[in-house]
Formats: C-alpha cells, structure tokens, sequence
C-alpha cells in the first residue's frame, strides 16, 4: 500500500479525496494520509483528513510520498509543484475507476496528471505532465494536450487537434477537430473552438471569438 496525500485543500481537492477513495473502492491500494495546503493552517480537518501544513512540510516530509496537485488553475497548479524540491516525493497519475484513459500502448500520460470519473480517452493521445481531465470529459484520437493544462467538466477535444502549455477549457466548451491553440489560452464554458488561434487569448462564445489578449 503506498501513502499519498493532497496538495491542495479547496473544492478540487476535496473531490481528488474521493476519487481515491473510490479507488481503494474498486480495489486500490493507497493509504490516504491528509492535505497540504499553503492557505489553511495546520491540524485541522477537511472532509475526516488532516491538514498538515503547506510546502514546508511537503519538503520536510521523511519518507516516500505520493502527492497529488489538486487545483485546477494551471498557473496555481505549476507554482505548488515547483514549490515541491523534496526528492522523495512522486507524482502519480490518477485515474477514476470509471474513467476510461484509452489504449495503454498508444496514449502517453505525464506525470501527475488526474483523469476524473467518466472521462474518455480513445488512442493515439498525448497529455502533458499535471494535465486534468475533470468529470465526463472527452479526447479523440491523436489529440496533444500541453503540461498543466486543466479540462473542466463536460469539456471535449476532438482528434488530431492540440492544446498548449497551460490552457483551460471551461466547462462544457468544445474545440473540432485537426485545430490547435497555443500556451495560456482560456477558452470560456460552453464556447464552440472552430479555428485555431495562436497563445495567451481569452475565447468565448459559438463560433469562439477572442475576448482579450492576456497581459505580458
């Protein structure tokens, strides 16, 4: 049974609590110690687990860990991990019993990434390291998705279309086929992708349109 733990103590993380669970449920074998948190003090409880301090005690911890970074904002998510420099640490994948991650001989999924419950993944797929792929999600074939990029619920990108380093795709939104955005993009909930655009804009809207272009 290895030991793993939560970095991250808000609503994600909480629900990252249960998937293990649920895990342990269908025949897992971790044993789930608490949550780091940098924001809320330590020895409370969250949901019957402990909090038990931020990076600090992440990087003071003794022993091999398992750690799960549990925010969905990409850029919050990179910084907590590079807050982590203790080399006992690891960063699995985690997957939802009832996700389905695809073919094992032709996706490619980095480090730490979170695959929630009824998700599809098909073949031919490539995620990034700390890429989350939230409730009842969809990836087509051949579909790249950049490091710490987030899927919120109900998200879908269709085959041969990419999404760069730290992108999030709301809730709902769709992107086609074959189209490609680059790092930092934000595309709003329920928005329809239907061309590609270049990194660091905000799209909203059916067909999405750019709302802003991110500040340098």
């Amino acid at each position: 049974m290895r030991t793993i733990a939560i970095y991250g103590a808000g609503g994600f993380g909480r629900e990252v609590a249960l998937m293990i669970r649920q895990i342990n449920a269908a025949g897992g074998s971790w044993n789930l110690i608490g949550f780091f948190d940098d924001g809320k003090p330590a020895g409370s409880q969250i949901d019957g687990l402990p909090l038990m301090g931020g990076a600090e005690a992440i990087n003071a911890y003794p022993d091999e860990l398992a750690l799960v970074a549990a925010v969905a904002d990409p850029g919050a998510r990179q910084a907590m991990v590079k807050r982590v420099t203790n080399g006992r640490i690891s960063f699995p994948v985690i997957a939802h019993p009832t996700a389905n991650p695809g073919s094992e001989a032709f996706n490619k999924i980095g480090r730490g990434c979170v695959i929630a419950a009824g998700s599809i993944l098909t073949t031919g797929i490539t995620l990034g390291e700390f890429v989350q792929v939230n409730l009842q999600c969809s990836i087509g074939h051949d579909a790249r998705i950049g490091a710490f990029t987030t899927l919120l619920p109900g998200a879908g990108v269709s085959g041969g279309s990419s999404l760069g380093a730290g992108c999030m795709l709301g809730t709902g939104a769709r992107m086609l086929q074959n189209l490609s955005l680059g790092d930092d993009v934000v595309v709003g909930a329920a928005a329809l992708v239907t061309r590609s655009f270049p990194g660091a804009v905000t799209l909203v809207g059916i067909p999405a349109t750019v709302r802003e272009k991110k500040r340098s």
